[in-house]
This record gives C-alpha cells, sequence and structure tokens, in this order.
C-alpha cells in the first residue's frame, strides 16, 4: 500500500490542529466536571474520578510505546503503511482482549455491584482508549491532523458528555456515568478503525514483533514520567493534608498546561523525525526540529511564567505561596522539551533499552530530594525541585541521543533557552503578587517574545 497520497497541511497548521486535540484531551472532563459534580454525590463522583486516573493508567500500561514504534514504520521504505497498520492491529487486539478479561475478572471478583459495574467499565474504556491511541499514530504520520484531533475529542469531551447526559437523564449514579462514558468510547475507537483501518498482525508478523521489542522498555518509564509530572502533589498530600494539597493543585496547571502545549506539538516534531530515520538526513531534521523546539520551550516558559500572577489572582484569589509557585513550575518546560527530542531521536536509532531505567532512577532521586520541600509551606521550592528534575530528564536522554547522533542535537539551543527563561522565572519571582506587577511582567514578557521571534524569524530559524 502506497503512502497517504493527500496533501499534507504546513507544520504549522498542523501544529495549531495538534494543539486544538491537546486542549480538548485535557480540558474534555474539566468542562463536564462542573455540573457532574452537582448531579453526583460525593462518593459517587469520587468513583468517577479513579475511574479516571485508572483510564489513564491502563492505557499507559496497554500502549506502552507502541504509538511511536507504529509512526517510525509508517515511514519504512518498504510497506511502510502496511507494516504501521499491522502493528495498529496487533494493539487492538491485544488491548481489547486484555481489557475485557480484566473487566470481566474484577466485575465477577467484586460484590458491590455499582463499584464493580464502574471499575470495570472504565477498565473497558481502557482497552478502548489505547486503541484510538495507536490509531492516532496512523493518522499522525499520513499528516491528518485534523481527524486526530476529531478522535482526541471523541475520546475525551464526547465521552464524557454522554456520562453527563446519562447521569441527567437516567440515574445519577458512577455506574450508570461510566457505562456511558465506555459507549462514547466505543463510538470514538470505532470511527477511528473506520479513519485507519487496521491490519492482521499476520500480515506483518516480523515488524509486529519489532514494534514490541521497541516500545516494551518504554512501560516502566511511562509510569515514572506520570509520576514525575504529577508526584508532587502526591507528596504534598501525604505529608500534609487535603487542604494543602488543593492549594498546591491549584498552580498545577502552570506545569500540566506547558507540558500539554509541548506534547501536541510533539506530533508534528516527532513524525518529521521518524519519517526523516529512513533517509540520509536525520541529523540536518533533528537539529531544526531541535532549534524550533528549544525556542517553542523557552517561550513557554517565559511566558507562563509571566502569566502566573494574574493567573492565580483569577483561579484562586490572593495566596502569596501558591502564587510563588506558579511562577516556577514552568521552568520544567526546556527540559520536557529537550527530553521530547532525544526521545524521538532514539526511536529512530531503535535504541530503546535505556528507558527501563533512566526515568525510573531519575524519579527516586527527585523524590528523595523533594521530601524535605514537600512537607513546608514555602511550595515554590518543591516546584523547583520539578523543574530541575525534568532539566535533569532532558539533560540525560540528551546525552543519550548525543552518542546516537553525534554533532546534530542544538545543545547550544537548548542551554540558551533555558539559561533566558531562568532568568526571567528568576526575576519575576522577586516581583509582588499583585495585578499591577502581573499586569507589567506579563506586557513585557509578550513584548519581548514578539522581539525575540522576529529576531529569529529573520534569521530563519523559527519557520516551520
Amino acid at each position: 500500500m502506497a503512502k497517504s497520497s493527500r496533501a499534507r497541511p504546513s507544520h504549522a497548521r498542523q501544529s495549531l490542529y495538534y494543539l486544538l486535540g491537546a486542549a480538548l484531551q485535557g480540558m474534555g472532563a474539566l468542562l463536564v466536571q462542573p455540573f457532574s459534580i452537582r448531579i453526583l454525590d460525593a462518593t459517587q463522583w469520587g468513583r468517577v474520578g479513579l475511574s479516571a486516573v485508572l483510564l489513564q493508567v491502563g492505557q499507559v500500561v496497554l500502549s506502552a510505546g507502541l504509538p511511536l514504534a507504529i509512526t517510525r514504520a509508517y515511514f519504512g521504505p518498504s510497506e511502510g503503511p502496511t507494516h504501521a497498520r499491522a502493528i495498529n492491529g496487533a494493539n487492538i487486539i491485544l488491548s481489547l482482549t486484555l481489557s475485557v478479561l480484566a473487566a470481566v475478572g474484577y466485575f465477577v471478583l467484586e460484590p458491590d455491584r455499582d463499584i464493580a459495574i464502574t471499575i470495570s467499565c472504565a477498565i473497558l474504556a481502557t482497552g478502548l482508549l489505547s486503541s484510538v491511541v495507536s490509531t492516532q499514530a496512523i493518522l499522525r504520520s499520513q499528516g491528518r491532523a485534523l481527524a486526530f484531533v476529531l478522535l482526541s475529542g471523541g475520546a475525551s469531551l464526547l465521552s464524557h458528555l454522554a456520562g453527563l447526559l446519562a447521569i441527567s437523564y437516567i440515574s445519577p449514579d458512577s455506574a450508570t456515568y461510566m457505562a456511558a462514558f465506555v459507549v462514547g468510547m466505543l463510538a470514538t475507537a470505532i470511527a477511528g478503525m473506520a479513519l485507519a483501518p487496521p491490519l492482521w498482525p499476520s500480515k506483518a508478523k516480523k515488524a509486529v514483533r519489532s514494534a514490541f521489542r521497541l516500545g516494551l522498555p518504554v512501560l516502566p518509564h511511562s509510569f515514572a514520567i506520570m509520576l514525575l509530572m504529577q508526584g508532587d502533589t502526591f507528596l504534598v498530600q501525604h505529608f500534609q493534608d487535603s487542604e494543602s494539597a488543593g492549594r498546591y493543585v491549584a498552580a498545577a496547571a502552570f506545569a500540566l498546561g506547558p507540558f500539554a502545549i509541548l506534547s501536541g506539538l510533539n506530533n508534528v516534531w516527532t513524525a518529521r523525525i521518524l519519517e526523516a530515520s529512513h533517509g540520509e538526513h536525520l541529523g540536518q531534521t533533528v537539529r531544526k526540529v531541535g532549534n524550533q523546539t528549544a525556542l517553542v520551550g523557552g517561550a513557554i516558559a517565559i511566558g507562563a511564567s509571566a502569566a502566573a500572577t494574574l493567573g492565580m489572582l483569577v483561579l484562586k484569589g490572593e495566596d502569596h505561596q501558591v502564587t510563588q509557585l506558579a511562577k516556577v513550575l514552568p521552568g520544567a518546560a526546556c527540559g520536557y522539551a529537550l527530553y521530547l527530542v532525544a526521545m524521538s531521536v532514539m526511536f529512530a536509532r531503535q535504541k530503546t533499552s535505556a528507558f527501563t531505567w533512566v526515568t525510573p532512577l531519575l524519579l527516586v532521586a527527585g523524590t528523595v530530594v523533594a521530601v524535605i520541600p514537600a512537607q513546608g509551606e514555602q511550595y515554590w521550592l518543591l516546584g523547583a525541585v520539578k523543574a530541575a528534575t525534568f532539566a535533569g530528564l532532558g539533560m540525560a536522554y540528551c546525552i543519550l541521543a548525543a552518542r546516537m547522533l553525534p554533532g546534530f542535537i542544538p545543545i547550544r539551543s537548548f542551554a540558551a533557552a533555558a539559561m533566558a527563561s531562568t532568568v526571567v522565572i528568576a526575576a519575576n519571582f522577586l516581583l509582588p503578587t499583585t495585578v499591577s506587577a502581573g499586569i507589567v511582567s506579563a506586557v513585557l514578557a509578550a513584548a519581548a517574545a514578539a522581539a525575540g521571534f522576529f529576531v529569529l524569524r529573520k534569521r530563519g530559524l523559527a519557520s516551520w
């Protein structure tokens, strides 16, 4: 089968689509939550929240690193799309089989019928979400960003909206919510298979085996990266109390937001690197993509920190410690951006074994350092530990990637972005947490970002 003959949208347009997809993925539950939480009692809503956590963790387990393996296979010189579709088919069969068996087993063993239905539905949704994610890898490879976004919306907003309608008109309980959620997820998975039909794994047995060898080492890394992103909140909850954790979570968007934006844009960056991995221009592509990624990572870190004061005043009101935390958290963006580029290089070179131990080791080290600041109210210290841990993550994988592709990782660009964002965040940290100071920092950051972009654009470094 030939590669898709559709005219691809420009990289800039694809980037906008993927940003929209990231927003839909992250905001689906948030848009529905204010209504659902008023219909369900605290116990029922707690079960829905637990189901959401199980959904994300289960999807990581079932997909591991296969989406990137699918993207790399798609651009193979011989029968690439066929291989990718066969790997997708293998992932769908495996994910659905495991999720159905686990859901049936849990339903039989759990004596409480309401809990049994709720959690069993969450497990079923996990398998369906895994199939959606692997299908999106095909769409990403084909440059079909709009179809990718539609699946993101279906897997998040549509499914949560189905749950909201069900508890509004059928029964206000968690089992009803999650049953309707599964229906929405099933519709999304079927739509995905129609947009990018999978093949039976037997059509490309060797490619399927190779993809699993490439993707499985990423499993412990995936767990560790989830904890790196959200484990700081768990530490505050453990060492303090729910109220303190709630204050801390109020600023979490200033870390999770940059992560979401960079992850959305990475759908473009990864496809470009993995497409080049089968040719002679991998190094040049990595250098160009790396320069863009460093620019975006630095801009996001500076912009998010500058907007923190006004943002927190709107989201939470006056809370000096939490606002200071929000100013610091965006510093994690540069390290995360560097990690994304290095990860793509490692998949391009088909050397992923280091994922098994590097990220878990950094998680342990970061947790040890974070224990002390997690016990006090100087939240910004914990935020600084998080930013430093992600800087370490980026540097560790950069060292590995640079050995695989010497001379092409734009280390200087990332170092410049990290230094610039650190200086701006430090200066912003010293400003008072008032409305006037927030306006001044936001305006200055916007002006600096615009000036920097036009200078780089003129030199050809900011082109997409």
